[in-house]
C-alpha cells in the first residue's frame, strides 16, 4: 500500500503532502492550519473538507476544531469531565473532547501492537 497524498492550496500555491508528514490540523476561523513536521500551512477550507481528504484509519477528529494523525500521539491524560489532554510526539498538547474520545480510543485500539 502506497502513501496517501493530499493536495492543499495555501498562499495561491498547491502543496502535495504525504499523510505521514501531517501531525495535526486545527481550525482557525475560515481557515485550517495544517501542522507538518517542517512547519505550518494555512489553507482556506473547512476542517470537514480536510477530514474528507485524509485516510480515516490514520487520522481522527478529536475535537470540533482539530484532527490528529494517530501515529503522532505520544500519550493521553484523562481529565475530569471525560476530556483528555493529548500530547503529540512533537510536544504539542491538544484537547480531545468527550464527544470524540470514544471513537478516538477505538481507533487507537486498532493501532496498538504488543511489544
Amino acid at each position: 500500500m502506497g502513501h496517501h497524498r493530499v493536495l492543499i492550496k495555501s498562499d495561491s500555491k498547491f502543496f502535495l503532502l504525504k499523510e505521514h508528514e501531517i501531525n495535526f490540523v486545527e481550525a482557525a476561523g475560515n481557515y485550517v492550519q495544517v501542522c507538518l513536521g517542517s512547519g505550518t500551512l494555512l489553507a482556506r477550507m473547512s476542517l470537514t473538507r480536510v477530514a474528507s481528504l485524509l485516510d480515516a484509519d490514520r487520522f481522527a477528529r478529536i475535537h470540533r476544531s482539530a484532527i490528529v494523525n494517530l501515529d503522532q500521539i505520544g500519550h493521553l491524560e484523562p481529565q475530569p469531565g471525560g476530556e483528555y489532554i493529548m500530547t503529540l510526539r512533537c510536544g504539542k498538547k491538544l484537547k480531545a473532547s468527550r464527544a470524540h474520545v470514544g471513537q478516538l480510543l477505538r481507533s487507537l485500539g486498532g493501532h496498538t501492537r504488543e511489544a
